[in-house]
């Protein structure tokens, strides 16, 4: 059984077809990359993955369960406990340090604990800067504190909307470097990029194009990558 399986996933606002009976598996494991222009339906394919919004037609099968039928509090707790989100605008709290930024996920999802929120930061190299303000961190810190707060509930699947559209090509390398690193360890990616870096390294890539999957390419570069 799939970790994740979209069947026949429609999408409407009004008379707009944002997705046209898409069909998605995702194994346990697996680094799946997402593109397409602007309007292919990314961002609204990422939303009901995410369980920030639900389908007009459709299955969205979760560990086998439908989540495209349960209510929208339950929808926020399974948002909450399975998926862990990393944000093109990062979405730091900007009176929170670095650490609290982690821990406030970790508030929603259980008890705050420190000591595992310092262990998050030093998994992607910011253990040093835990005490400092989003505003004292550069993009690619505060993208790095995002990912930490992705990970820290162990999450079944991270899903990351464009991780690398506002970083420097150094930064940028830092980041995909993690996600190799969360790969090799077993992760579960999904990431929705503009990036074609990005969806080269991916196990998978999915092409999507006025709401409808036009291509779906498999790569072993991911498998093939040297962590740095």
């Amino acid at each position: 059984m799939s970790l994740l399986e979209l069947k026949n996933i429609t999408k409407r606002y009004g008379n707009l077809k944002a997705l046209d009976n898409v069909n998605l598996k995702v194994e346990q494991g697996e680094w799946v990359a997402i593109m397409g222009p602007s309007g292919s339906g990314k961002s609204t394919l990422m939303n009901i993955i995410g369980c920030m919004d639900k389908p007009t037609e459709g299955e969205v099968l979760l560990d086998g369960a439908d989540i495209a039928k349960v209510s929208d509090k339950e929808l926020t707790a399974i948002r909450r406990d399975k998926i862990g989100l990393v944000f093109q605008q990062f979405h730091l709290v900007n009176y929170l340090t670095a650490l609290e930024n982690v821990m406030v996920s970790q508030y929603y999802h259980s008890i705050p604990d420190e000591e595992e929120a310092l262990m998050a930061l030093e998994r992607v190299g910011l253990k040093d800067r835990a005490k400092h303000l989003p505003s004292q961190l550069s993009g690619g810190e505060q993208q790095r504190v995002c990912i930490a707060r992705a990970l820290i509930n162990h999450p079944e699947i991270i899903l990351a909307d464009e991780p690398t559209g506002n970083l420097d090509e150094a930064n940028e390398n830092i980041v995909l470097d993690i996600f190799r690193q969360l790969h090799k360890e077993g992760a579960t990616l999904v990431v929705v990029t503009h990036d074609p870096e990005v969806g080269e390294i991916a196990e998978r890539l999915i092409i999507l194009e006025h709401g409808v999957i036009k291509s779906e390419t498999k790569s072993s570069a991911a498998d093939d990558a040297v962590i740095k």
